[in-house]
């Protein structure tokens, strides 16, 4: 007989949850000796905290729970139409009445009892992080409205897009709302969120099989950047590529970046990362949005870009070194794959001009609009460096060699450095 263990971070924040809402068994909760731990019916509470984690039990917790007044769809998108009226970019992808007409429609889509228990369970822990969840349901929605998905498509991706973040219940918050910089080896803790998200949704539920795939990609990219398992295009669920475009423009909407050039930088700065039709979506509705009020003084941007590129270079370098002597196979794949994905942004980098702002007159390097513009690229930039370095370290790390990880360790952490000022 299978035994289930129970999530320390996801008992910890279903109990912090049962301080304010009714949680109560829907069947008898045993352990894997047959010792009954909670009687149908019954209220969990914080004096079970060490019996739920220290037992294994016959069935997952979150299949025997549910909560009073449990969130669901409806109420995702519910938030969603209310922001779009509080948050211009929304209203300018969003507003539209084929976005709206969408939103309210997915008020009459339902998801079983333990996913409304996660997501009561994700907004009483993270109000942040479900606010941008709203956000990503309404970017969907104007995605679908625009592209004229089917209604079999839209309501697998409000659905999706509902429930894509619920695998970061089960990570340890200090990783989450840490505000500074995560190292490779701490980042290998959230990159498993979606992957958790997919085994929850296929675990506990019978929603469609591209339910569970969209949730479980959601931050993979179609150049095979992306986490957490470096997916190429034709291997994703198309519709995961529409919430991928729609949550990364969320992570700035809800950081308060609200200038639409800003938003289409990120999401054009390099040509195959994002799926083209939604990406152009958003570019198109947000182009009305105009430029943002320019903060960025003085030529650091210029001297950042070039200190970027030396790094990539010198990275693609030690690479392709590693590619030519090493004899382990995977380790060969996971370089190569890193060195043409490096190719991919000094490409990028080169391709904005920025690195022939050496050449510019006095007039133009003064001019704060150019160097704020400068400062983004090398933040986004640095970003895909950074991010790259933590997909080398997952895929070595995987093979449980050190000697291995010491000969990327240089490598990982010259892309994981962040010039000052570049973030």
């Amino acid at each position: 007989m299978t035994a289930y263990s129970s999530n320390r971070h996801c008992v910890e924040k279903l109990l912090g949850l049962a301080d304010s809402h009714a949680i109560v068994a829907t069947e008898d909760i045993y352990d894997d000796q047959g010792f009954k731990l909670l009687a149908k019916g019954a209220a969990i509470s914080r004096e079970m905290q060490d019996r739920l984690l220290l037992r294994k039990l016959r069935a997952p917790l979150e299949s025997s729970l549910t909560v009073e007044g449990g969130l669901s769809v409806a109420d995702v998108v519910g938030g969603a139409l209310d922001l779009i009226g509080q948050i211009p970019e929304l209203e300018a992808v969003a507003g539209a009445r084929a976005a709206r007409e969408i939103l309210r429609d997915g008020r009459s889509l339902h998801i079983p009892p333990p996913l409304m228990l996660l997501l009561t369970c994700a907004r009483h822990a993270d109000p942040a992080s479900y606010r941008r969840t709203q956000i990503v349901t309404a970017l969907c929605a104007g995605i679908a409205a625009q592209l004229e998905a089917s209604p079999g498509e839209t309501q697998m991706l409000l659905v999706a897009s509902a429930l894509h973040d619920l695998g970061e219940i089960y990570i340890n918050p200090e990783f989450l709302q840490r505000q500074g910089r995560l190292t490779p080896r701490e980042w290998k803790h959230v990159a498993t969120h979606p992957h958790v998200g997919q085994l929850l949704i296929r675990s506990l539920t019978s929603l469609p099989h591209g339910v569970a795939a969209c949730v479980g990609q959601h931050h993979e990219r179609h150049d095979g950047s992306g986490y957490p398992a470096q997916l190429a295009r034709e291997e994703q669920h198309f519709l995961a590529g529409w919430i991928a475009v729609a949550d990364a423009a969320a992570a700035l909407i809800a950081r308060g970046e609200t200038c639409g050039d800003r938003i289409s930088l990120a999401l054009r700065i390099v040509p195959e990362e994002f799926e083209r039709a939604p990406a152009d979506v958003l570019i198109r509705s947000l182009r009305a949005r105009g430029k943002a009020v320019p903060v960025a003084t003085g030529s650091a941007s210029v001297e950042q870009a070039q200190r970027l590129l030396e790094r990539l270079e010198s990275a693609g370098d030690g690479l392709n070194a590693l590619v030519a002597g090493s004899p382990v196979g995977l380790v060969v794949e996971v370089c190569h794959k890193a060195a043409h994905l490096l190719e991919g942004f000094a490409k990028s980098l080169r391709a904005t001009g920025i690195l022939d702002a050496a050449v510019l007159s006095g007039e133009d390097i003064a001019d704060h609009g150019l160097l704020e513009e400068m400062r983004q690229i090398v933040s986004e930039v640095t970003w895909r460096a950074r991010n790259l370095a933590r997909n080398i370290y997952l895929a070595v790390d995987a093979l449980k060699d050190e000697t291995v990880l010491a000969q990327v360790g240089a490598i990982i952490d010259l892309l994981d450095a962040a010039p000052e000022g570049a973030e």
